[in-house]
């Protein structure tokens, strides 16, 4: 296809194979210090293999989901794809310019102070909810935490996926055109399978710099696709397509069973990801 897959700076770096080296103690690390500007697309609704949140099916943002059975070539289907305006926002801080900032929902007066963020304001809503969700523990045989570097976002995979493991990371390609409506008609030009089993997703979180929510499923199956589309309007994208598998666990009200007329622990969920949240997994040997 003629656009790249991968197509903002971090994330070539990223998109690499990266030889992961020593072990990490968990997946602690990654209670650092995050941060997304007010305004960013965020993928709260992805949260916790997409069990919270997004209850509303009238929100753009749900036109996502979709089966297994729905990759089909010619087949056309409304999907949510918001602009990036600026892709450099997603891109990691150096661990050095955020280290010694405040992270913790206990300290968040002083988060405020420093950014110069007024108590009442919107961003102050949207660090306190990003720190909530990073603060989270963790479901049993769950992993779970936020990256804000590119060391904390290798020792997530590491802790998970194995220490000498060669990881690849990819998101789906940015909108080329600032005019293409959040949502339109997509069809399917091609796909293909690029992962199956121990899948990572990360999803951006509105702070003052980049954060990203990562989190696995112990034992849990998911399939990772990456599926070539044209809209209506003629944009071409590039999508990563992440298939959750089993969904015994998720919340039987969630919107994506609903949406796609199935029910928990009965069928698979799969979601196109927008190219501000992105998927690790292993590169086989």
């Amino acid at each position: 296809m003629g656009k790249e897959f991968v197509c903002c700076s971090f994330l070539l770096l990223l998109f690499v194979s990266v030889a992961l080296g020593a072990a990490s103690n968990g997946v602690d690390v990654l209670r650092l210090p995050s941060m997304g500007l007010d305004g960013r697309p965020s993928s709260h609704g992805h949260h916790e293999s997409l069990a919270v949140s997004m209850d509303d099916p009238n929100d753009p943002a749900v036109q996502v989901f979709a089966l297994v059975k729905d990759l089909v070539v010619g087949k056309t289907m409304p999907i949510y794809f918001p602009y990036i305006k600026d892709p450099a926002s997603f891109q990691f801080f150096p661990k050095e310019a955020i280290q010694h900032i405040p992270f913790s929902s206990e300290e968040v007066p002083e988060i405020l102070r420093f950014f110069s963020f007024s108590p009442d304001s919107k961003q102050a809503l949207a660090i306190r909810q990003t720190l909530e969700i990073c603060e989270k523990e963790p479901k049993e045989n769950e992993a779970r935490g936020c990256a804000t570097t590119l060391e904390s976002l290798a020792d997530f995979a590491r802790g998970i996926l194995g220490t000498n493991t060669r990881v690849e990371i990819m998101r789906s390609s940015i909108l080329s055109n600032p005019s293409t409506p959040l949502v339109q008609n997509y069809t399917i030009l091609d796909f293909k399978g690029i992962a199956t089993g121990d899948i990572i997703p990360c999803h951006s979180e509105p702070y003052p710099y980049p954060v990203y929510y990562c989190h696995f499923q112990l034992g849990a199956d998911s399939k990772a696709f990456k599926v070539y589309l044209k809209g209506k309007n003629g944009e071409l994208v590039e999508s990563v397509f992440l298939c959750h598998m089993d969904t015994a666990t998720w919340r039987p009200g969630h919107v994506a069973f609903r949406l796609l007329g199935v029910k928990a622990g009965e069928s698979e969920v799969c979601h196109f990801l927008a190219a501000h949240d992105l998927v690790m997994f292993p590169i086989p040997k």
